[in-house]
């Protein structure tokens, strides 16, 4: 039995495509629990439809902490993680969209592997159909105590007690502090697969984590990142941006390549454009749709909610 767990605020103005999000998790888990933090853009009323029309969908409103750091995600997402009831967490963020082709291997690896703990599973990051990095993030566990959401909530680790427990075990035990020290190195630079506790797992179809597919909502996105955390670099990037706010092709190009030189990542032409019939479904309506010049919510992707 799996809990999905899915903390937002505010989404529905940045242009997130949380409803497809959903959407798309839902045949994974046994139960959804979504907090709201307390949105002013219509976000939580349409979360309030979703849990109407789908009876494993819980939501619950948290207020945020007022500080501009990163931990706050993680501070919220984690008073949420503890309500998990189920055998195994996925975590799963508003704008990441899991490939219907996907769906049953998630499902099935506690059976496949059922030794793991932890499993971290592959993520494509995209503006629109460009993509610009590649990652494997920890978002599926045990429901284990110790297993939470860490930094900004991008991936689930150790606590920061489970570690200072390790830790101090460690200095009382110099060969095992070695092996933490040793193993460190070497996940770092050979990632080799030899835990029996915690594997990146390859699915058939990575996990579609979507920046925005609208340049508007793009630009909103941005300042809601530099207002929410300080991030006063985004500015310099916006004013570039908004010179190809009306010419869409310019705006996405310009804006994968300024993702692609921050993380260093230089995909060629034929290899940085996703097509169509690669993407989830879910979405291909959202790309599809040239009379859209921002997000939307669905009438048909809510209501194929019922079913799932």
């Amino acid at each position: 039995m799996i809990s999905c767990f899915m903390v937002l605020k505010n989404v529905l103005k940045t242009g997130y495509p949380f409803v497809e999000s959903i959407a798309a998790s839902l045949p994974v888990c046994d139960e959804f629990l979504i907090s709201d933090g307390y949105s002013s853009d219509g976000t939580f009323e349409v979360l309030e439809k979703i849990a109407k029309i789908n009876r494993k969908v819980k939501v619950v409103r948290q207020e945020w902490p007022i500080a501009r750091k990163y931990s706050v995600i993680a501070e919220v997402t984690n008073a949420l993680r503890a309500k998990c009831s189920y055998d195994y967490i996925f975590s799963i963020q508003a704008n990441e969209v899991i490939h219907e082709d996907s769906v049953e291997f998630i499902k099935a690896l506690p059976e496949i592997c059922p030794q793991i703990n932890t499993y971290s599973l592959p993520f494509i990051h995209l503006v629109r159909d460009l993509r610009f990095f590649e990652d494997f993030r920890l978002r599926y566990s045990k429901n284990m105590e110790n297993i939470v959401a860490v930094v900004d909530a991008w991936t689930l680790g150790p606590s920061a007690p489970f570690t200072k427990t390790e830790t101090l075990k460690g200095l009382r035990h110099p060969r095992r502090m070695l092996q933490y020290i040793y193993k460190g190195i070497e996940w770092t630079y050979a990632n080799s697969c030899v835990s029996p506790l915690s594997r990146a797992i390859y699915l058939p179809k990575p996990i579609h984590r979507y920046w925005s597919f609208f340049p508007a909502d793009y630009l909103e996105k941005c300042e809601k990142h530099i207002e929410m955390f300080g991030l006063e670099e985004l500015r310099a990037d916006v004013e570039v941006l908004k010179n190809h706010l009306n010419a869409p092709s310019a705006f996405w190009k310009t804006a994968a390549e300024i993702r692609r030189k921050e993380l260093g990542f230089h995909y060629p032409d034929a290899l940085g454009t996703v097509k169509l019939d690669e993407h989830p479904k879910i979405v291909r309506g959202l790309l599809e749709d040239s009379s859209l010049t921002s997000y939307r919510v669905r009438d048909e992707v809510l209501d194929s909610m019922r079913d799932l």
